[in-house]
């Protein structure tokens, strides 16, 4: 079994091997996949077969980042039970969001969230690192308070700059994190090395939407409490006294 609580520096298939079937609670990673910025093209293939051994590795949950023009199905024995999507306001792309696809073994559907945070905002800039595809602390809080809980352990075969082990460390969950790329992986681990603030529950900040027709205001650790809006009072209109029309004069 490889160690916890630190990025390892390796394929993540060779990795994924000493990881027994059912080893972790939940995988939770964003893979390579198709894009329309060339990027990871000779990895798209491994980014889908990981997908599918990973459902042997999980107990409950595999959650990944795609497309959202081509999502794979599930392999037998699993579902997809939810479809959230990342509005990313700053994005410079021609597609400015990315679906997050959660498959179980359970086919129980569960609520499929819209969530619109920021690539990078002034609040995260101390957490951006140089990687073409890093996502924000934020969005990998609210997938781990969605899909596991505190002690549980989470496995990111495609850990790129670190997001989420750095969730993870935040929220209190194990992970087992794996990244092939030496640079990335470096980064990853220096990223741990920082001071781990005190957990907060990562109800969403941004835009959360239920259903077609419920959103869910702003709540959270970083939203601003704001007073219900009231309609001003409508102002009281003034009774005046219209003049009598003078009496007509006898003839």
């Amino acid at each position: 079994m490889l160690e916890l609580d630190k990025i390892q520096a390796t394929d993540c298939f060779s990795a994924t091997t000493q990881i027994p079937d059912d080893g972790v609670d939940a995988v939770i990673t964003d893979p390579p996949y198709p894009n329309r910025m060339n990027l990871f093209d000779g990895s798209l293939v491994d980014g889908l077969a990981m997908l599918y051994l990973a459902c042997k590795k999980a107990k409950h949950y595999v959650v990944f980042f795609w497309n959202p023009f081509d999502v794979p199905p599930p392999p037998p024995g699993w579902h997809e039970v939810a479809r959230h999507v990342w509005h990313k306001p700053d994005a410079k792309s021609i597609t400015h969001y990315e679906v997050i696809v959660c498959w179980s073994k359970e086919p129980k559907q569960k609520v499929s969230r819209v969530w619109s945070i920021p690539i990078l905002d002034y609040r995260s800039l101390h957490d951006w690192k140089p990687h073409p595809t890093q996502k924000p602390v934020k969005l990998l809080r609210y997938l781990l308070e969605q899909y596991t809980t505190e002690g549980e352990t989470v496995y990111d075969p495609f850990v790129g700059s670190g997001t989420t082990a750095v969730a993870c460390q935040q929220m209190k969950r194990h992970f087992i994190a794996c990244e092939s790329n030496p640079e990335y992986a470096a980064i990853a681990a220096s990223r741990l090395k920082e001071p781990v603030p005190e957990p907060t529950p990562a109800t969403p900040v941004a835009e959360e939407q239920d259903g077609p027709d419920e959103i869910t205001p702003e709540t959270g650790d970083d939203a601003t409490a704001s007073a219900p809006v009231v309609a001003p009072a409508r102002p009281k209109r003034k009774h005046v006294t219209k003049p009598k029309a003078p009496e007509a004069k006898a003839a």
